[in-house]
């Protein structure tokens, strides 16, 4: 292998570094050089400096529209409160007629004198008022739950005062249904007839 003689290589290589040279130095030569590197210079700072930037806009802004989502969901929710709110003071002075047509407990003894005053009004005399055995104890109903009342009623009176029993008796504040009802006429009686009524009631177990 010849040895490397740097005199002979240079001499062979200097006429392509002098054409170079005047290359260069040609005015065109020199604006495109320039703006070439000024390109290579901002697509530098664009893939390892702006980009990451750019990412870091985006999240925020992809961040600023998803908070802007929540501010519209909350200021929907806070109208709806604050229309529940109205809806609610409306009807508040009303409210305790709720917890009289489904009381929290079974509120036995208040039916039953309900059922003789609307009796004593509507002139029928009551023969027999029955009610089917239930729970009383609070601790052993569950918290919400609805609990029934079966009762039977027997009275007697004339038709237009039974009649109007009856009506009355579906107008009271507290829930009562009439599931059954029938009169019969007594052998002694005249034109006074019997009523027998099967109903029940319902109260809520106390949350």
């Amino acid at each position: 292998m010849a040895a490397f003689n740097w005199q002979t290589e240079y001499h062979r290589y200097q006429r392509y570094f002098t054409d170079l040279t005047k290359f260069y130095q040609n005015k065109k030569v020199r604006t495109y050089t320039t703006i070439i590197l000024s390109l290579l210079t901002v697509t530098f700072f664009i893939v390892f400096t702006i980009r990451p930037t750019l990412k870091t806009i985006a999240q925020l802004f992809r961040q600023t529209k998803d908070q802007k989502q929540v501010v519209v969901e909350l200021d929907k929710k806070i109208n709806n409160l604050a229309e529940a709110q109205s809806n609610y003071l409306t009807i508040e002075s009303d409210l305790f007629l709720v917890d009289e047509a489904l009381p929290q407990k079974a509120e036995v003894t208040l039916l039953a004198k309900q059922l003789e005053a609307l009796a004593a009004r509507s002139g029928i005399a009551i023969v027999n008022l029955r009610f089917t055995e239930i729970t009383l104890k609070e601790g052993q109903i569950p918290p919400g739950e609805k609990k029934e009342i079966n009762f039977s009623f027997n009275a007697l009176g004339d038709y237009q005062n039974l009649k109007s029993f009856l009506v009355t008796l579906m107008s009271l504040r507290r829930i009562v249904l009439v599931e059954a009802f029938s009169f019969q006429t007594g052998k002694t009686t005249g034109s006074t007839l019997s009523l027998n009524l099967n109903g029940k009631a319902w109260f809520l177990g106390k949350p």
